[in-house]
């Protein structure tokens, strides 16, 4: 009995001795691990493995559905992202599309609600406050489409210089429309150099 009371005391001191030699990122890695993600922040806070233990924190409150803890306290890991794209999810579901824009911009949600704004200001003839906010959305295009037409049709009777200069203004006002696409054509036919037919070789009297 007594001899197996020292083997477990030995085994214990040499457990002890082996974690007091061990470095403190081989500490760190342990209780990685194991899974002991709070642990590791709260022992090794400076060591790399830290923002590892952080990100594992920040995917379990994901998968809870704790998206606003996420933003609140691991705004610095990949799962931040994936909390903001929820959120705005759940703003759009809500039908609030300003919030949604203003609170998490860039996320595909925001771009939903952008496009959805952009429709309503389309239907209620807002077309400058379209333009100025939403243009690049697809009623924004659709109004830039419009107007260029709208400027295109009218080079149609000017003069050479004067219509140089309104289809520049188109190219570079309605870019990415089919009325820019059509100056941009026909401002290429007009510095295109004209080609001289060429002259006929005189014919040889026999």
């Amino acid at each position: 009995m007594k001899k197996s009371i020292t083997i477990v005391l030995t085994l214990a001191l040499v457990a002890l001795f082996v974690a007091a030699c061990a470095t403190p990122e081989q500490r760190a890695q342990r209780l990685f691990d194991q899974g002991k993600y709070e642990e590791v922040l709260a022992k090794f806070p400076n060591l790399p493995i830290a923002q590892n233990a952080k990100a594992k924190i920040a995917e379990k409150l994901i998968e809870e559905g704790k998206y606003e803890e996420v933003l609140a306290n691991h705004a610095d890991t990949p799962a931040a992202d994936t909390a903001k794209e929820k959120l705005a999810e759940m703003l759009l579901k809500e039908g609030k599309y300003d919030d949604c824009v203003k609170m998490y911009p860039g996320t595909n949600a925001a771009k939903e609600a952008e496009n959805m704004i952009a429709e309503k200001l389309y239907e209620e003839k807002q077309f400058d406050l379209l333009l100025e906010k939403y243009g690049n959305t697809t009623a924004g295009m659709k109004v830039k489409n419009e107007r260029g037409m709208q400027a295109y049709n009218k080079t149609k009777g000017m003069k050479k210089d004067a219509k140089e200069k309104q289809l520049r203004e188109i190219i570079q006002m309605y870019a990415g429309t089919e009325a820019a696409q059509r100056a941009q054509e026909d401002l290429a036919k007009m510095k295109a150099p004209s080609v001289k037919p060429p002259t006929p070789a005189p014919i040889k009297k026999k």
